[in-house]
C-alpha cells in the first residue's frame, strides 16, 4: 500500500480541526462572548472548520478505492472490525459510563442510544462501515461507468435529504421516528461523499496532477463554495452549525482538493503531523472525554478566544496521545486504540507491502 504523504497530513489537519471545533464550542459554553466578536470572526472560523468530519470520512473511501482497485481482499471486514469497530464499542462504553453518572439503569439506556444507535460524536464509525458495505456491493459496478452520472445523482440525493430534513418538519419527523439509528448516520447524508471519494481513489494520480497543474481550480472552488455558506447565512438566515449542512458538500470536497494540491505541489511534510495522523482515530474517539476537564487550566491562560481554544486543543490532543501510548503497552488495553503503526516495531519492507491495514489506522 502506498503511504501517501498528503493523506497523512490532511488526516492530521482534519483531526486537529475537529478538536478545535469542539474547543470553540466549549469556549462558548464557559466564556461570555460579545455578539459583535462572535459575528466578526468566531462564527466564520466555526463554519470553515465544519468540513473536518466530512473530509475525515471522505479519506476512508478514497483510500479503499485507491488501494483495492480489483475488489476487497479476504479478511478486509475482520480487520476493520478488530481495529475500528471494537475500539468504537469500548470507547463508547466509557463515554456512556461517563454520561450515566453511576446509575446502572441509566448506563444501560445510554449504551443503547450511544453505542448501538450512534448518538455521539463517534457516529462516523457507523458511516464508515456503511461505506465498506456499499463499496463491497456496488464498487465493481461504479468502476465501469462514467463518474459524472453517479456523482450528480448522489449529490441530488444527499442535498435533497439534508435540505428536506432541515426545512420540512414532516420529513424530519419521519427520519427521527422511522430511521432506527441516529439521524446523522443516515447514508443519504453521506452518499455524495462516498461516490466522490470512490472516484477520487479510482483516478487519484490523474486528479492530483490536474489539481497541482491548475491550482487556481481548487482555490476558486473553495472560495466560491465558502461564499455560498456566507450567502446562506447572511441572506437565507441558515445558521445551522453542523457538518451535515447542505451547503457543506461542495465546500468539503473543495477544501480536500485544495489541501491535496498544496501539499503535493510544495512537497510539504511535517513529522509532527504524520505522528498525529497515526493517532487520529483514537484522538477522534476520545477527545471529548478529556476536553471538558481542561476548562480551568485553559482559563489560566486567559479567557481570550485564541489563547483559550489553542491551549484547550493542545492539552486535549496531548492527553489523547499520551493515553493511547500507555494503553498500547498491553495487548489487552490495546483493543481500545486499534492498531497504531507509529507505536509498532519496525518490520521488514516486504512484509509491510504484503499487509494492507485499515485506512483510518495506519496510512
Amino acid at each position: 500500500m502506498k503511504n501517501l504523504n498528503e493523506i497523512n497530513i490532511i488526516r492530521a489537519i482534519m483531526c486537529l480541526a475537529i478538536v478545535l471545533t469542539h474547543s470553540i464550542s466549549n469556549y462558548l459554553r464557559n466564556v461570555e462572548v460579545d455578539q459583535a466578536a462572535y459575528d466578526q470572526y468566531i462564527l466564520w472560523i466555526r463554519f470553515a472548520l465544519l468540513c473536518s468530519t466530512p473530509i475525515f470520512i471522505l479519506l476512508s473511501e478514497t483510500l479503499i478505492s485507491k488501494n483495492y482497485p480489483n475488489g476487497l481482499q479476504k479478511g478486509f471486514f475482520w480487520k476493520r472490525i478488530k481495529f475500528i469497530l471494537i475500539p468504537y464499542l469500548l470507547v463508547g462504553l466509557v463515554v456512556s459510563y461517563k454520561s450515566a453518572g453511576g446509575d446502572l439503569a441509566v448506563f444501560i439506556d445510554v449504551i443503547q442510544k450511544k453505542v448501538l444507535y450512534g448518538q455521539w460524536y463517534g457516529f462516523f464509525v457507523i458511516v464508515i462501515f456503511q461505506f465498506y458495505i456499499l463499496h463491497w456491493l456496488i464498487g465493481k459496478y461504479l468502476a465501469r461507468v462514467n463518474p459524472i452520472g453517479p456523482i450528480l445523482i448522489s449529490f441530488v440525493i444527499s442535498f435533497a435529504h439534508v435540505y428536506c430534513y432541515v426545512h420540512m418538519e414532516a420529513y424530519q419527523n419521519f427520519i427521527l421516528n422511522e430511521y432506527p439509528l441516529w439521524y446523522k448516520t443516515h447514508i443519504f447524508t453521506w452518499l455524495f461523499y462516498f461516490i466522490v471519494a470512490f472516484y477520487i481513489g479510482q483516478y487519484y494520480e490523474q486528479l492530483v496532477t490536474f489539481l497541482t497543474n491548475k491550482i487556481w481550480v481548487p482555490i476558486l472552488m473553495t472560495v466560491a463554495s465558502y461564499g455560498v455558506i456566507v450567502f446562506n447565512y447572511k441572506v437565507m438566515d441558515y445558521g445551522r452549525i453542523s457538518s451535515e449542512r447542505y451547503d457543506m458538500f461542495l465546500f468539503s470536497v473543495s477544501v480536500f482538493f485544495l489541501l491535496v494540491a498544496l501539499i503535493r505541489k510544495f512537497s510539504f511534510d511535517n513529522h509532527t503531523l504524520v505522528m498525529i495522523s497515526n493517532f487520529s482515530f483514537f484522538i477522534y474517539l476520545t477527545h471529548m472525554i478529556f476536553l471538558p476537564y481542561f476548562v480551568k487550566l485553559s482559563m489560566t491562560f486567559g479567557d481570550h478566544f485564541f489563547s483559550y481554544v489553542i491551549s484547550m486543543a493542545f492539552l486535549t490532543v496531548a492527553s489523547c496521545i499520551g493515553v493511547a501510548f500507555l494503553l498500547y503497552q498491553s495487548k489487552l488495553t490495546r483493543h481500545f486504540t486499534g492498531k497504531i503503526k507509529y507505536l509498532e516495531p519496525a518490520v521488514p519492507k516486504k512484509k509491510v507491502e504484503r499487509e494492507r491495514e485499515p485506512e483510518y489506522v495506519n496510512n
